[in-house]
C-alpha cells in the first residue's frame, strides 16, 4: 500500500486537528448586524445629523422654518465569491482521518464525510475574509479588493482623514521615548477618544491592540499605577500586565471606561505570504456605535433563484471522467455604517 495512505504507524493514536481555523473576534464585538440584499448591491442609510440648536425669535414674529434632519443612503455592490473545489475522488475508497486502520466506514459515507470536511472548510476560509474585511474598515476605513475578473476596487467609506494616524520620531511608543517624556500612550488615547466624539458623536468603548503597541502602552506611568494601586481606582480600573494569548484577542482589563484587548490573527496573501490581520504597531478605537454590518448582495445562480442569503453552497457530478464538485458562493461586504466610529493609529 503506497505510504501516504497511511500515517507512519500502523496503530492509529489520535488526531492532530488543524488549530489554524478561522477566529472571528472583530466581526462579532464591532460588525453585528446583518443585512442581505435582493439585488447586486446592497444600501446603508445613515442619520447625517448636526449639533444644531433651535433658533430664538420674538413671539410676535413669524416661526423661523427649520430644515428636517438629512439622512443619507450609502450603497456599495460587494465582491463576489466562488470557491469551487474538486475532491478526489479516491478519498470514499480510503481510511478517513481518524478512522483506525482497516477500518469498516462504507464509501458512501466516507464521502459524505469528505464533503462536509470540504464545505466546513469553505466557511472557514470565507469566515477569514470576512474578518480580513472587519480588519481592513477599522486600520483604513477602506476595502481593496481584486481578484480574477474583477479588477483592483477599493470600496472607501469616506472616514475622515484625522481619524487615520501614523505616529513619527519621539511620539512612537517606544521605551526609550516614553522614559524621556516624548511620547504618552495615554495622553494619544484621551486626544483621540475626543476626536472620533467630536467627528461622529460616537463614543468609544473598545482599544485593540497589536502586541507592539500593547508593550508600548502599558509602559506609560498612568497604566503602572493603574496596575500597581487598582484598588484606588473606585471606577474599575484593571489592567493585567501579564502574558496571556489565544487565537483571536484576549482580554487585558479595563482603564476608564475602556475594554482593553490584544489582537492576534493572521492571514496568507496572494503570494502565499503570511500577514497579520492588523499590522503590528497599531490601535485600533470603536465600539458599538460603528454600527457594523455584514452585508450579502444577491446570488447571482440561477441554481438558488437569485436569491438572497449569505452563502450559498451547492454540489454536482461530472458524468464522464466522473467527478463531484462543490462550490460555495457569496458575495460579502463588511460595512461601518457610522465610519467615522472609528479611529486607527500607527504607534510603533
Amino acid at each position: 500500500m503506497p505510504g501516504n495512505l497511511v500515517y507512519d504507524t500502523n496503530t492509529l493514536i489520535g488526531v492532530v486537528q488543524n488549530l489554524k481555523t478561522a477566529q472571528s473576534f472583530l466581526l462579532d464585538k464591532f460588525f453585528t448586524n446583518m443585512v442581505v440584499s435582493d439585488s447586486e448591491f446592497v444600501s446603508i442609510d445613515v442619520d447625517v445629523g448636526k449639533r444644531r440648536m433651535s433658533p430664538f425669535c420674538s413671539p410676535m414674529v413669524e416661526g423661523k422654518l427649520v430644515e428636517s434632519r438629512r439622512y443619507q443612503t450609502n450603497t456599495f455592490k460587494p465582491p463576489y465569491i466562488k470557491d469551487k473545489r474538486a475532491p478526489d475522488l479516491r478519498k470514499p475508497v480510503r481510511r478517513m482521518i481518524g478512522e483506525r486502520i482497516g477500518g469498516d466506514i462504507s464509501p458512501m459515507v466516507r464521502e459524505q464525510m469528505n464533503l462536509e470536511f470540504e464545505l466546513n472548510d469553505q466557511i472557514d476560509m470565507l469566515t477569514r475574509r470576512l474578518e480580513w474585511m472587519a480588519a481592513q474598515c477599522l486600520v483604513t476605513g477602506t476595502v481593496t479588493v481584486s481578484g480574477e475578473g474583477f479588477p483592483t476596487t477599493v470600496i472607501d467609506f469616506g472616514r475622515d482623514g484625522s481619524l487615520t494616524i501614523a505616529l513619527t520620531g519621539g511620539a512612537q511608543w517606544t521605551a526609550a521615548n516614553i522614559t524621556a517624556g516624548t511620547a504618552s500612550p495615554t495622553s494619544n488615547i484621551e486626544t483621540w477618544q475626543q476626536a472620533v466624539l467630536k467627528s461622529s458623536g460616537a463614543v468609544v468603548t473598545d482599544i485593540v491592540f497589536t502586541p507592539k503597541a500593547w508593550n508600548g502602552f502599558k509602559l506609560d506611568p498612568v497604566i503602572k499605577g493603574a496596575v500597581l494601586y487598582p484598588s484606588l481606582a473606585g471606577f474599575g480600573n484593571a489592567v493585567n500586565p501579564g502574558a496571556q494569548i489565544d487565537r483571536g484577542a484576549v482580554h487585558k482589563g479595563r482603564w476608564g471606561q475602556y475594554d482593553l484587548w490584544v489582537y492576534n490573527d493572521w492571514y496568507v496573501d496572494e503570494n502565499n505570504v503570511e500577514q497579520p490581520m492588523i499590522p503590528d504597531g497599531t490601535v485600533v478605537m470603536s465600539g458599538p456605535n460603528l454600527d457594523g454590518t455584514r452585508a450579502f448582495g444577491q446570488i447571482i445562480d440561477p441554481a438558488f433563484n437569485y436569491a438572497s442569503m449569505p452563502f450559498a453552497p451547492k454540489t454536482w457530478l461530472k458524468e464522464d471522467p466522473a467527478q463531484r464538485f462543490i462550490m460555495m458562493q457569496s458575495s460579502p461586504l463588511i460595512i461601518p455604517s457610522r465610519v467615522n466610529a472609528a479611529l486607527s493609529a500607527t504607534v510603533a
